[in-house]
């Protein structure tokens, strides 16, 4: 009996059970809070991000008219820092062409100038351009959708003043209509200018090519 009992007592270590206990909690603290600086890290990231966006907003708004302002993407799952502006077709170019019409050249004037204006802000910019969603037994319209955002990049470029190395190009085709719509709805052939926003001052001077 004697025996038996001694033996129990050392399966039983209390030295042995605390040790594991506080190692346990160990690991739960450095997931804790190595949680709560990602979340914060983000927080700030956000804020920060969204203070530059509001008031490149506000500068879109002052400088656009209503019927002609672009409107706000946010139905993307892109990354923090992220703005999508999109202008319809039919409010950039010449009916069934590739070409700017006068009212589309003073719209992008206009963004233009808003671009100038929050240049301490932003370090890329991406136009995309978009067609209807292609559907079966229909060839892709992926020539229109580049030809119409290399328009309007060169425009930025020659009239806006935005010097060539912060622009690229996508032609989406009908790749990725918008949310919520038919799929023959006009809506969806559309130019999406990308800003991909700056963290800081150091990271703005990233955005000149050497």
């Amino acid at each position: 009996m004697t025996r038996r009992l001694r033996h129990v007592r050392d399966d039983l270590n209390p030295y042995v059970a605390l040790t594991d206990t506080t190692l346990n909690l160990v690991l739960v603290l450095v997931f804790f809070v190595a949680a709560l600086t990602a979340v914060g890290r983000v927080s700030w990231d956000d804020i920060r991000y969204k203070d530059a966006q509001k008031e490149f907003e506000k500068a879109v708004h002052r400088l656009i008219a209503v019927n002609q302002r672009p409107t706000i993407n946010v139905g993307k799952n892109d990354p923090p820092g992220t703005q999508r502006w999109v202008f319809a077709n039919s409010a950039l170019f010449t009916p069934g062409q590739a070409a700017l019409s006068p009212a589309g050249q003073a719209t992008l004037g206009r963004f233009a100038l808003a671009l100038r204006q929050n240049a301490g802000t932003w370090r890329r910019i991406r136009v995309e351009g978009h067609t209807l969603p292609t559907l079966a037994q229909q060839a892709d319209r992926w020539e229109d959708a580049t030809n119409r955002a290399a328009a309007v990049a060169r425009f930025l470029v020659n009239n806006g003043d935005i010097p060539p190395y912060f622009i690229a190009t996508a032609g989406r085709g009908g790749q990725d209509p918008l949310k919520g719509l038919s799929l023959n709805d006009p809506a969806h052939a559309r130019i999406e200018i990308v800003l991909e926003y700056a963290k800081s001052a150091a990271d703005i001077k990233t955005r000149v090519s050497p």
